[in-house]
């Protein structure tokens, strides 16, 4: 009877001597290797900038457009312009380097016991829950994936027209033919006769003139002649085109009182690092509880807590992003790393952790 009541005082001094003790990472010893690391979260910023790239291209005979067809209402040089249609501000979700502690987990100096531990961490090291089995997941969730710029190829426009051959004979020789070849002004008049010939004959379809049934077809000659007419007026008028393509940046906030330059855009020459305005994000409303103790950098770092875990309480902010004086986007934001860093019980205790804040979501005692 003795002996059972001294194995039992055993065990209930073991478990009540089992503790764990958490150190900033930076710390550890390298020789440690009883316990387990974990990360908390910081969030990165995603901005999608939606730009327009519009290249006018003048007309091969844009010099003869006032003379023949009286209009100064043409491209007159070629040129390329950009400008932000749209912003788009997503989050994601990374380990925080600066955040990594190590636990561990050593029941007693003496006996060197291990503590059973279920933890649950994300493929990067981010706590996810304590004290609980972890459920097992078929895939990584959608918001751990890190979504690349969509940058669209841009396709260069021909600066050359179509246009109908206006040579005397194709097929002659070279020598010859240097003596058929026309001016480019009598190629832009005969130009000029292909474009009233196309209106004559646009106003004899839709008046019925031509006295000849075409059924349905009429209406895709109607379009021909319509097409034909804008490629010869676009010899005179020049060409505009445009594309529209979505260029990415990645921000990780580390500073809410002063404003960071990602880059620069100018609508000559749209994102570059050399010349434009500055885009700027800088953030305001930071809302964080007062109320909640906030750990020093000094706790943090050089503290060894036990039974205890770091969390974070996330912060509200509002970010704005500028160009020049311009405010191109404003949002809400849920930014971790802007939050107070904080600690919690850990021993008998089952806590779920939010892998994209940091923040505490359930805490259970033991069964």
């Amino acid at each position: 009877m003795k002996k059972l009541l001294v194995l039992l005082f055993v065990a209930f001094a073991l478990n009540a001597n089992a503790q764990y003790v958490t150190n900033f990472a930076n710390n550890v010893n390298n020789k440690e290797t009883d316990g387990f690391y974990y990360h908390l979260p910081r969030n990165v910023v995603k901005v999608d900038f939606v730009v327009e790239r519009t290249q006018n291209v003048k007309g091969k005979y844009s010099s003869f457009a006032k003379e023949l067809l009286n209009t100064d209402n043409y491209i007159k040089e070629n040129k390329t312009t950009f400008a932000i249609k749209d912003v788009r501000v997503n989050t994601l979700t990374e380990a925080d380097p600066d955040m990594v502690f190590f636990v561990s987990t050593i029941a007693d100096e003496k006996s060197k016991e291990t503590i059973n531990v279920n933890l649950a961490l994300t493929s990067e090291g981010i706590i996810q829950s304590f004290g609980i089995k972890p459920a097992k997941k078929d895939c990584e969730d959608e918001d751990r994936i890190e979504f690349k710029a969509n940058i669209l190829p841009y396709i260069e426009p021909a600066s050359d027209f179509y246009y109908i051959p206006l040579t005397e004979k194709e097929d002659e020789d070279e020598e010859n033919a240097s003596d058929s070849k026309l001016t480019d002004k009598e190629i832009a008049q005969s130009i000029v006769e292909e474009i009233k010939k196309l209106r004559v004959a646009y106003f004899d379809l839709i008046t019925g003139y031509q006295e000849v049934n075409y059924g349905n077809t009429i209406n895709y000659m109607i379009d021909r002649i319509k097409e034909l007419e804008n490629e010869y007026l676009a010899m005179f008028l020049g060409k505009t085109s445009s594309q529209v393509y979505t260029q990415t940046f990645y921000f990780t906030p580390e500073d809410v009182k002063n404003a960071v330059a990602i880059a620069k855009f100018s609508d000559t020459e749209g994102f570059n690092s050399k010349i434009g305005e500055s885009v700027k994000i800088n953030f305001t409303d930071l809302a964080v509880s007062p109320y909640i103790n906030k750990l020093s950098k000094e706790d943090i770092e050089n503290v060894a807590y036990t039974n205890k875990m770091f969390y974070r309480n996330s912060a509200k902010v509002t970010m704005h992003i500028s160009l020049g004086e311009k405010e191109l986007s404003e949002n809400r934001l849920t930014i971790s790393q802007f939050g107070n860093v904080s600690l919690i019980p850990m021993n008998k205790m089952k806590l779920i952790f939010d892998a994209d804040s940091g923040q505490v979501m359930s805490i259970s005692n033991e069964e």
